[in-house]
């Protein structure tokens, strides 16, 4: 799938808000099945990390992948640094990476052709990446025209939940915390940006405004740059490195109804706290949300210092601390105390197999859940993920869903779940459903495995959808669950079964075929390899150890002929950059 943004970019406009806008115009299920080429003049003026950001919010698209052509840019970018090649291997690197741009006339899939003076300063309006808006826009209708049944019920869940009303402007909504930082905008040169906006500003009062470097290199580059005393002095809070508040996996987190102005990738239900209200954004967006108290336009704020203190130039030229900064022998990996609710279980709970279970022929409960763009957020939220076992998360599947308290389910374990009684799962007649009718783009979000892992363990063997995200579809099929696929009209059909409890349903894999309770058969297609996968029950381990002398044969031509790929998995150093202060070095005394 190729997308093309043509022309340049306006004021104020960043690669964060060209993703955004993509979200926007084809929706989180826009790039399905697809990997997603950015190019386009405004795409080749940009930076590395500008790309890397763009690349990074693919999956909120519905891509498999994000890729940009490779020029002069990344070649200066990759020149140098760790396991990249050397000396004539350089040469040959480039000259290879070269020939993997896209032919001229190349014929793609499907190919969006998107102005770039179309896009302004941008921010998300609702729980989705594609409830994204203009921020001199005015906020969507529950009925405006193109709505559906399904897209209305969408649209008016997210309003409710984000509180703001159709029709309003979003600029000048009062906001309470601001986040920058992220995978995806935690870069240097997105701390720059902020720090040029904060020179002779203040935090509004009442605002805590964190700024997060996305790594131990960046913090390091930032305080040699002087960027933390800029931002100090403007009153934000500036932090150690990691996820923080991005997925609220740790104290950071929002309150219940408490609004965010947050540089990160994702705004669904519950993302940044239970409760919590996220509006994603650039980080010069951020930055002046954070000084205003409210939701606001950069173009509107011009820099305020003087030309010879612009972070945004002054160190433009800066190479990345991973040139210079210190080698150290790596510790290793340091393994953190095990989740409360694992304590006393090498597993969690559960007892993990072999392989995986054949799927051939099921009938069981059928449990409707119609809701649009479920997340992996959704089926699984961050406060479970301090495991890499499959087996014991059942209980945590859907839990913001399903459970009044779920903070306390996931501090302590299931024994003090308090359930949630308008949860379809929870109700008389879905006890033990193996079979769960789904909205559209079931799935979308963050790769998280968890997600499956869950619904697995919870009993659910298939899962039927009009739509999957690409990584999630995957997945359940990686863990034995069958996504069925069908049009929106027979999903209708078989939510209406389900919503009588109890009400039995038999997916047959072998026939490819769904079968109501009246007896209607519904056919449904899936790929023949998926298939064999499923009815004999094969996993990933299998079907590569299976192919052990082909994977060798091909590693060694892949070293004789581009030995400078082999720097990826031959040539990791034994000391790796980091600088004394980093927080591991701690941990790894312990």
């Amino acid at each position: 799938m190729l997308i093309r943004i043509d022309g340049k970019l306006g004021p104020g406009v960043t690669s964060k808000d060209i993703i955004l806008h993509i979200c926007k115009v084809i929706g989180t299920a826009g790039g399905t099945g697809a990997t997603i080429e950015f190019a386009g003049e405004a795409i080749s003026k940009l930076s590395m990390e500008a790309r890397m950001s763009i690349s990074n919010m693919a999956i909120e698209a519905g891509a498999r992948a994000g890729i940009i052509a490779p020029d002069d840019v990344t070649f200066a970018y990759l020149e140098g640094r760790p396991m990249c090649p050397t000396g004539d291997e350089w040469d040959e690197a480039v000259k290879y990476w070269t020939s993997l741009r896209s032919d001229v006339g190349a014929v793609y899939d499907k190919t969006v052709i998107i102005h770039a003076d179309d896009i302004a300063p941008t921010v998300t309006w609702g729980t989705s990446p594609q409830d994204a808006m203009p921020i001199d826009g005015i906020i969507p209708r529950i009925d405006e025209d193109g709505h559906d049944d399904a897209r209305r019920a969408a649209v008016t869940r997210s309003l409710e939940y984000i509180g703001l009303e159709g029709g309003t402007p979003i600029e000048g909504t009062p906001i309470e915390k601001v986040f920058i930082g992220s995978c995806t905008n935690g870069r240097i040169e997105d701390i720059r940006e902020v720090a040029a906006l904060a020179i002779g500003r203040q935090v509004a009062s009442g605002v805590h405004a964190m700024v997060v470097p996305g790594s131990g290199l960046v913090k390091k580059q930032a305080e040699d740059e002087g960027l933390d005393k800029i931002l100090t002095a403007a009153g934000f809070d500036w932090r150690e490195p990691g996820c923080s508040m991005c997925l609220a996996m740790n104290p950071d987190k929002l309150k219940p109804q408490e609004r965010c102005a947050s540089t990160s990738n994702r705004n669904f239900e519950g993302r940044q706290g239970n409760g919590g209200r996220t509006h994603l954004m650039s980080p010069a967006m951020a930055a002046v949300a954070a000084c205003e108290g409210r939701i606001s336009d950069v173009r509107k704020f011009a820099y305020l210092g003087t030309p010879n203190e612009d972070p945004r130039t002054i160190h433009e030229n800066s190479r990345s601390n991973v040139f210079s900064t210190e080698s150290f022998a790596s510790p290793g990996a340091v393994i953190s105390p095990p989740a409360p609710y694992q304590k006393g279980s090498t597993s969690g709970g559960g007892v993990e197999k072999a392989g995986l279970p054949k799927f051939t022929v099921l009938k069981g409960v059928a449990a409707p859940l119609d809701i649009q763009n479920v997340d992996t957020d959704m089926i699984i939220p961050k406060e479970f993920l301090k495991t890499i076992q499959r087996a014991g998360l059942g209980f945590a599947a859907f839990a913001e869903l399903r459970y009044l308290n779920p903070e306390e389910v996931a501090t302590i374990g299931a024994d003090v779940a308090r359930p949630r009684p308008d949860f379809v799962l929870n109700k008389a007649g879905y006890e033990g459903s193996s079979i769960l009718i789904a909205g559209d783009n079931f799935g979308c979000g963050s790769s998280r495995e968890h997600a499956p892992w869950s619904i697995s363990d919870m009993g659910i063997r298939c899962i039927i959808s009009t739509s999957f995200a690409d990584i999630f579809y995957n997945n359940c099929i990686n863990n034995g669950i069958l996504p069925v696929t069908l049009p929106r009209a027979q999903v209708e059909k078989l939510i209406e079964d389900a919503s009588v409890p109890g009400t039995q349903i038999t997916v047959d894999l072998v026939n490819s075929k769904v079968i109501r309770p009246n007896g209607d058969e519904l056919r449904f297609e899936i790929d023949p390899f998926k298939k064999r996968c499923l009815l004999n029950g094969l996993d990933k381990i299998g079907l590569t150890l299976d192919k052990k002398d082909k994977i060798e044969t091909f590693e060694t031509m892949r070293s004789k002929n581009f030995p400078w790929l082999d720097g990826a998995s031959m040539k990791v150093p034994e000391k790796i950059a980091m600088y004394p202060g980093a927080g591991i070095w701690e941990k790894a005394t312990v």
